[in-house]
């Protein structure tokens, strides 16, 4: 076996918890898929938060992130689509993405949220506080599917009535 890293182990947990969901993810059973003791894996991440912080991470890298100064309604919309694609595939990944942000790609994602929102038209304060409620929005729209039959006809209208509310709230 290839000498572990990081990013080795960081993605053999998201394989891991895409087969046993994010409460068998452990770090007895990550060590076992990869071969090793579970004291090895502690070289590459500090304990279960680190582990679950990186793995946040990682599919925080998946995310379309609105470009800067682009028009701000397909920015957010786009990432919206993306994080729709991350947590059909991951459906265990939602506590993950409810965690406080940590890690490179979620300063990059909270940085360019901010920045779209700020670019829109929303205040700083508004924009803090948009952040928190889109992701909460978007969760809700992907859990429908999450727990039925995909529908993405039926996200597409609940962004529109997103848009609407954001537009409405910019007049």
């Amino acid at each position: 076996m290839a000498r572990l890293d990081r990013t080795m182990v960081l993605n053999a947990a998201i394989s891991l918890a895409d087969d046993v969901g994010l409460e068998g993810t452990t770090v007895r059973r990550l060590a076992e898929r990869l071969g090793v003791t579970p004291m090895a894996l502690y070289r590459h991440v500090a304990d279960k938060g680190d582990l679950l912080d990186g793995m946040a991470d990682r599919l925080y890298a998946e995310l379309e992130l609105p470009a800067a100064g682009g028009d701000w309604w397909e920015g957010l919309a786009g990432l919206a689509r993306s994080a729709r694609r991350v947590l059909l595939a991951h459906p265990w990944a939602v506590p993950l993405f409810a965690r406080p942000l940590a890690g490179g790609h979620a300063r990059a994602l909270d940085a360019a949220l901010r920045a779209v929102l700020l670019d829109a038209g929303f205040t700083p304060a508004a924009a803090r506080e948009l952040h928190g409620q889109l992701t909460g929005m978007v969760f809700s729209l992907v859990a429908l599917e999450q727990h039925g039959r995909r529908n993405r006809a039926a996200f597409e209208r609940g962004l529109e009535l997103l848009r609407a509310g954001l537009e409405a709230r910019l007049r």
